[in-house]
């Protein structure tokens, strides 16, 4: 139980999954918003890193010398090579850019240059970001948090064996994305698309990098020659790529921050007639009603109710109908079932619940069964939104269904509250002041909390005060 009470906070509090100041500035490795940067020149461990700097895994690749490069990573098709995401590569918005030349012949067999993968996911291979040969050019994407995905694809002359290349993919959810090859455009997508996700690891080829494994195998042994791998915060724009592909150093660069308006939809509060709701009591008493079980079918679940944003109901459809998420990998709907992804019903215990708040794109409507099993319609959710707020009457226990309008768009997260006045019981309490002018940094017990805020949040999107 949580207790709000003016005369602490002496402003308006909103029920709301994120509780988020003013942005502030995030820390870049440089000037250039270069987060992480890697030339060989000290082994597998980057020359500049915002996060780790040493890798994570590292098998079957070598440090080589080429006269005109110096010092680069030699993979094996079997490698395994990856370093870890957090603060040096965000969701939101970036670029990821990178030489690579091919050592071997290049045919129609699709395979990865680079991926980035997902701290927590319902897809099996947990990929947010990928860069490929795809047979016949490149192709590039980023996964938005809906499970579609923000895609280019390009012919292209395949590369000699012995020809370097310069890839570059910049990415930003309020516009969208663009593909470089030495430096020159080669395709883009204007395109807004929520990207705010937990990123685990980060690396070259390989059929997997995820929490749970880093491989290469079956038709992903293909491995290749990597130099000067760099992560910035921002998208750099054509210029920046191109001064790159000179060998030219980047300016300096502004501060970059969340756009508002994606920002404000994110969290809800970009409907000025519809805002996250206002606690009017000078107490109040917010409970978390748990949902005790998640049902599609006959397939019992706890994706979209998990606290874990990333993990979806239903789950990935990867021979999908959203958009650019069926390509040359094919991987079975293995957790899915054919008709899931309709409808999802989730029981609640015998207490009293009165608000839900719902994140995700899946639209459609919301019903409660009560225990003899009569219905009572609660809400229907728009199309286009990501996070929505309901107040509903007194309920108690039962059930609460979502029927969904487009069967593989995905909840993020439902859960349900119940919310009155009223103050915390009467017991041995602590209470804590939020001190602007308290350096965090100066309580060790908060460093590991500080140091996952900063490898999540993105530059603008954090802010970190102590509470004494």
């Amino acid at each position: 139980m949580a207790r709000v009470n003016r005369q602490t906070f002496k402003a308006a509090l909103l029920l709301s999954a994120a509780l988020i100041v003013v942005p502030g500035l995030a820390q870049a490795a440089d000037d250039s918003g270069l987060l992480f940067h890697l030339t060989g020149d000290k082994g597998l461990t980057a020359d500049l890193a915002a996060g780790q700097a040493a890798p994570n895994f590292a098998d079957k690749v070598k440090i080589q010398t080429d006269p005109v490069h110096g010092s680069y990573i030699e993979a094996a098709g079997d490698e395994a090579l990856s370093w870890m995401a957090p603060g040096n590569i965000y969701a939101q918005r970036g670029t990821v850019s990178f030489y690579w030349r091919a050592r071997d012949p290049v045919g129609t067999t699709p395979f990865p240059l680079f991926r980035v993968g997902y701290a927590d996911h319902t897809s099996w291979d947990m990929v947010w970001l990928r860069i490929d040969w795809n047979g016949k050019g490149f192709d590039a994407f980023v996964t938005d948090n809906n499970l579609a995905r923000v895609r280019v694809s390009t012919t292209a002359a395949p590369p000699r064996p012995d020809q370097w290349i310069l890839v570059t993919f910049t990415w930003d959810e309020a516009q969208g994305i663009a593909l470089y090859i030495d430096g020159k455009p080669v395709a883009s997508k204007a395109q807004a698309a929520a990207l705010d996700a937990g990123l685990d690891q980060f690396g070259p080829h390989s059929r997997v990098i995820s929490p749970h494994q880093v491989q290469s195998a079956y038709q992903f042994i293909r491995g290749g020659d990597v130099d000067d791998i760099r992560v910035y915060d921002h998208p750099l724009d054509g210029a920046a790529v191109a001064d790159l592909a000179a060998g030219k150093a980047i300016a300096p660069t502004p501060t970059h921050t969340v756009a508002a308006k994606t920002w404000l939809h994110r969290y809800g509060w970009d409907r000025p007639a519809d805002p996250p709701v206002y606690l009017a009591n000078a107490a109040t008493t917010i409970r978390k009603v748990e949902f005790t079980d998640q049902y599609d079918i006959k397939q019992r679940l706890s994706q979209g109710s998990d606290g874990i944003a990333e993990t979806t109901w239903p789950g990935v459809y990867n021979r999908s109908r959203l958009p650019g998420r069926h390509d040359y990998f094919e991987l079975p709907d293995w957790n899915t079932y054919v008709e899931g992804g309709k409808a999802v019903t989730f029981t609640l215990p015998d207490e009293p619940w009165n608000h839900l708040e719902f994140q995700g794109a899946a639209y459609g409507s919301l019903t409660s069964i009560a225990a003899d099993g009569a219905q009572t319609p609660l809400a229907t959710r728009a199309k286009g939104e990501l996070r929505t707020f309901n107040q509903v009457s007194g309920l108690q226990g039962g059930k609460l269904r979502f029927d969904n309008v487009e069967q593989e768009t995905p909840i993020q997260e439902l859960a349900a509250y119940n919310v009155v006045a009223g103050a915390e019981p009467a017991e041995f309490t602590l209470s804590y002041a939020v001190r602007p002018e308290a350096d965090p940094a100066a309580y060790p017990t908060l460093d590991a909390l500080s140091t996952f805020v900063k490898g999540r949040f993105a530059a603008g999107e954090r802010t970190i005060l102590a509470a004494l």
